[in-house]
């Protein structure tokens, strides 16, 4: 059975409240009175307390140049990185030597080499671990390329494989009057997460059961990045909530029918945190309670949207809880982004 058999998270240690990033927005941040009072509405919302950035100081914000961000992020996606791969490879008792394959995702920076080329050097890998660089799937690219490791160890029984998924998304800060940056500057943060995943029978974090996805060619407009003035630009479009409720309630169905479960033998909800009213869509159609969707309020409210490891945080979060779970509970992690795109994995515990 492929299992996970090991999960690290790690964050950059600059942390700002709400409150701070409020404070600094609003002194530094050229933008209209009805910008000033949006800002003033997203940084003061219950749902998100604080976020972590990769800036040595909060003013490194205000940076513009193209070339000086695309440097931060080369520097900053590889420390993190390599600390939470080799924080789970720790936890799974794999050494680096040991792994055989790689996947990596981010949309936040472009790197040719990319991250996976670079962690073989940095965390000591052998130079013939095979590797993927999982680019341009935005928010849901985690599920895609773990479901890639879970191919590769059905080719190979033997292996050992690792998953990582980086996001520096405050190198998509971009200040203009829009709406939609406004929410993206309030909710964004950075962070890194990665598994180690293999054929076992003795316990591990999880089963990976199987895997489902959606794409939604109509709305990809929606939720994407551009590029304006040699940086990435964010767009959130207004009805991004009421489509991910949508997308999501579909490949629930899905995932369920493919494994001859109900929705009440779901005991634990791995949801991507993409913020507050996403996640009250959600709740709605997938008729949830409070409980249930606790575990995604939560990293959305001490990490704020991460971006693609923020399933994985999530799902640290329950592993962690006062209450977790159960031998053969089964969870079903859902995350959604750019395509418009929502994939499902149904794991047991």
């Amino acid at each position: 059975m492929i299992k996970i058999a090991g999960l690290h998270t790690a964050v950059p240690p600059l942390s700002l409240t709400q409150e701070q990033s409020l404070k600094f927005i609003l002194k530094n941040f050229k933008t209209s009175p009805a910008c000033r009072k949006l800002y003033k509405k997203v940084l003061t919302h219950k749902g998100i307390a604080k976020r972590h950035f990769v800036f040595d100081k909060i003013e490194d914000v205000l940076e513009k140049d193209p070339d000086k961000i695309n440097h931060r992020f080369e520097e900053k996606a590889l420390k993190l990185s390599a600390q939470s791969i080799l924080g789970a490879l720790v936890k799974a008792k794999i050494k680096p030597e040991e792994l055989d394959f790689l996947a990596v995702s981010t949309c936040t920076g472009y790197l040719c080499p990319g991250l996976s080329a670079q962690l073989i050097g940095k965390c000591d890998l052998r130079k013939d671990v095979r590797t993927l660089d999982v680019v341009g799937m935005g928010c849901g690219s985690a599920l895609p390329a773990m479901e890639q490791c879970h191919n590769f160890l059905h080719a190979y029984p033997k292996a050992v494989a690792a998953f990582v998924s980086t996001e520096i998304c405050s190198s998509a800060i971009f200040v203009d009057d829009s709406a939609d940056l406004v929410i993206s500057n309030g909710i964004f943060a950075d962070g890194s997460a990665s598994l180690v995943l293999k054929n076992m029978e003795e316990p591990g974090v999880a089963e990976l059961c199987m895997f489902h996805s959606l794409t939604y060619p109509e709305w990809k407009e929606t939720l994407r990045f551009k590029t304006e003035m040699g940086r990435l630009r964010n767009v959130l479009g207004k009805d991004v909530p009421q489509q991910a409720g949508q997308s999501v309630e579909a490949v629930v169905k899905q995932c369920l029918l493919k494994m001859g479960l109900k929705k009440s033998d779901v005991a634990h909800w791995i949801l991507h945190s993409g913020g507050s009213k996403v996640l009250d869509q959600i709740q709605k159609v997938l008729r949830l309670t409070d409980k249930e969707v606790f575990p995604s309020r939560e990293i959305l409210k001490n990490f704020g949207n991460i971006s693609s490891p923020t399933v994985l945080y999530v799902l640290n979060e329950i592993l962690n809880s006062s209450l977790p779970p159960k031998p053969n509970d089964f969870g079903l992690m859902v995350a959604f982004g750019a395509g418009f795109s929502v994939h499902g994995c149904v794991i047991r515990f």
